[in-house]
């Protein structure tokens, strides 16, 4: 910016600090910013504002999970900010068991981290796909399935509908399950169609074309049922935690039992999710590929859903542009025009904010990359530290 900064006069204060209030503890949070910097009025605005809102949100045990930093040092001269946090330490996909638990999909666990056994597995995708089982009439068809055990009515149901292959002489029920071994079961019991993805290519670095949970990985993909990390490896066969089968039998309900509109919500969220994970990673072209689909269902939601969910899908929508154009601004030199599509990016995501709980914890995540990025700017490798892998 150069120049321009000296008619700026600052308005930031050097050090805040202050109290959050949950329903159930205090938490403390200061804020340190050096005051030799000059910005823009509305910057200033914008920092002190984030702050205050930090304040005076009214916390509860659930949405306190959200205050998405426990500790964030950035240093980049001349601009210094020290934001610490104390954050609730409580299980974050608590409200997720809860709800499994509660429609009999899977029950709590003191141990979420705990391996899935193939038994258990199977179970939660039968309840899942809403799949009644009839009194046990005693046959296990598998040489390992011990007739007197829990599962063994499971497996028996399974296999009278097509849903287990018994050319193989064992089920392995105490084995643990892998990741592809429990999207087959669960994407079988919800009568998903994988046809349409047979011949999908270039899925994920670790997922070849030819395998046989190939076109598994290309539908979880879509909807992000098992998220695609930002180093592309989906790792299938990695053993699979009580936790990640939670989560996955989680999206996957919004799918089986959603509307159309919820559909194209969720897919949306898949979007959305991937473009934030791409720019963290520091890659925005590949981030900005997801950008004509994000539009493009938006465009959809609003059909099928004009509401305030459809206007929030929206705003986010027109924040993550505003994103894009700023970060092509500051490559290209345009520091005026970068800094302006930050705050219009901002603006739009606190709108989403507003308008949509399901839209929320996408947009307080993607607030998260605007706030680092508008606090990066008067760095001068600002971009490169953004697309820098």
């Amino acid at each position: 910016m150069g120049a321009e900064s000296k008619s700026y006069e600052p308005k930031l204060e050097s050090r805040r600090a202050g109290k959050i209030e949950s329903s159930n503890n205090s938490y403390s949070l200061t804020f340190n910013l050096s005051n030799s910097q000059t910005f823009p009025q509305f910057v200033n605005e914008f920092l002190n504002k984030k702050f205050d809102q930090a304040l005076n949100t009214k916390y509860t045990q659930e949405n306190m999970k959200t205050l998405v930093f426990s500790l964030i040092l950035l240093t980049f001269s001349p601009l210094v900010v020290r934001a610490e946090v104390l954050v609730n330490s409580e299980d974050p996909q608590s409200s997720i068991f809860q709800h499994l638990n509660e429609i009999g999909v899977l029950s709590s666990t003191p141990n979420p981290e705990s391996i899935m056994t193939r038994s258990e597995a199977l179970a939660v995708a039968l309840r899942l796909g809403g799949i009644k089982i009839p009194e046990f009439a005693g046959q296990t068809f598998f040489a390992d399935t011990d007739p007197n055990a829990w599962y063994a009515p499971f497996v028996a149901r399974a296999v009278e509908l097509d849903l287990l292959d018994t050319d193989t002489p064992n089920f392995r029920p105490n084995e643990a399950v892998n990741k592809a071994e429990f999207l087959a079961m669960l994407f079988r019991t919800t009568n998903v169609k994988l046809a349409a993805y047979a011949k999908a290519k270039s899925i994920a670095t670790d997922i070849p074309d030819d395998a046989w949970f190939a076109p598994i990985f290309a539908y979880a993909k879509r909807y992000q049922i098992a998220e695609l990390p930002a180093d592309g490896l989906y790792h299938p066969l990695e053993l699979l935690t009580r936790r990640r089968a939670a989560i996955m039998t989680f999206r996957m309900e919004k799918l089986f039992y959603g509307t159309e509109a919820t559909k194209i919500f969720v897919e949306l969220e898949a979007e959305i999710k991937q473009f934030i994970s791409l720019l963290k990673s520091g890659d925005p072209e590949k981030a900005e590929m997801h950008l004509q689909r994000i539009v493009e269902l938006n465009d959809l939601l609003a059909r099928v859903k004009n509401n305030e969910e459809a206007v929030a899908a929206k705003a986010i929508s027109m924040a993550l542009s505003h994103f894009s154009e700023s970060l092509r601004a500051m490559k290209s030199g345009d520091n005026l025009s970068a800094i302006e599509s930050l705050y219009l990016a901002a603006k739009q995501t606190e709108r989403a904010l507003a308008k949509s709980e399901n839209i929320a914890p996408f947009a307080r995540d993607f607030a998260s990359v605007i706030d680092e990025t508008l606090l990066t700017f008067h760095s001068a490798p600002a971009y490169m530290r953004l697309t820098q892998k």
